[in-house]
């Protein structure tokens, strides 16, 4: 299931910003993006990301960076030797190819080791307002993705209930499908007649056998039966594999309908039933 959660906070040292984005996917595969100054908590966020999402393509981003004045310029150093080395360096250079108003001090500040910027660091307490955030972003997340499941779960029962509409039209058709194959038979004993000597048991018993193989009221029983305790699943608290195992079932039912029909009246509900359960298919891939 998709899923899409982001914040921006920050304290007296810190500002971050999370944003955790997540695509349906059978297994968990997780792509962190994290700022230098928390990488080594990497493996906590892979951890709390596991077992607060489960499963799917997942990327976290989080951006931090300081915002304490004092601790920056604790971490920023002038290597004063290495610059005066360059500026005499430069100086006889300028002299040499006889360079007017140079601006020196530019160039000097750019080279290296002039400035040395030492990693930041963060303590126990940035640490804490980082999870704190993260939690509250994925609030943020999973309350989308509670709005699409909600949406999901009322596709699917319509998709579902669509189903269950075609297999009414196709009790309905039932009589009229069996009278077909009576009058079917019948013609084609009498065409035969001045041939073959009719046998009224016999064609009893033909009839009999030819309903008897095309008979959908089992099929039908038993796919009216998947289609509530589908529904029913989808009321209380859905996993994606038991719908998957549901909705195979359905599938298995509907294709011996189709096998069995031989009324294109009813065929044409069948291919109808089978195109909705396509989709349905793909839906339940989005469920956890």
């Amino acid at each position: 299931m998709t899923g899409f959660g982001a914040l921006e906070a920050s304290n007296n040292n810190l500002s971050v910003k999370i944003e955790i984005r997540a695509l349906n996917g059978k297994f968990f595969d997780l792509n962190p993006r994290i700022s230098r100054l928390f990488r080594d908590k990497e493996t906590e966020i892979r951890q709390w990301a596991a077992n607060k999402i489960g499963r799917g393509s997942i990327q976290i981003n989080i951006h931090a960076e300081l915002t304490n004045n004092d601790l920056l310029a604790n971490q920023l150093t002038i290597n004063y030797k290495v610059a005066a080395n360059y500026k005499r360096q430069i100086d006889q250079l300028i002299d040499t190819l006889g360079i007017q108003n140079p601006n020196v001090f530019d160039y000097i500040m750019q080279l290296p080791e002039v400035v040395k910027i030492e990693d930041q660091k963060t303590g126990d307490e940035d640490w804490e307002f980082l999870k704190d955030t993260i939690e509250k972003t994925f609030l943020l997340f999973d309350n989308f993705r509670l709005q699409e499941g909600i949406a999901l779960s009322n596709d699917l029962k319509d998709n579902t209930l669509l189903i269950q509409n075609s297999l009414h039209q196709i009790v309905e058709m039932d009589a009229e499908r069996k009278e077909q194959v009576r009058t079917k038979i019948a013609k084609g004993l009498t065409d035969l007649q001045e041939k073959v000597q009719k046998d009224e048991t016999r064609f009893e018993y033909e009839l009999l056998y030819y309903l008897e193989k095309l008979d959908i009221s089992e099929e039908v029983s038993r796919l009216s039966n998947h289609i509530d305790y589908f529904i029913e699943t989808l009321d209380k608290e859905p996993t994606g594999k038991k719908l998957g195992f549901i909705s195979q079932e359905m599938g298995r039912e509907i294709n011996t309908l189709g096998s069995k029909a031989n009324y294109f009246p009813m065929q044409k509900h069948v291919v109808e039933m089978k195109e909705v359960l396509e989709k349905i298919k793909e839906q339940v891939l989005n469920v956890l």
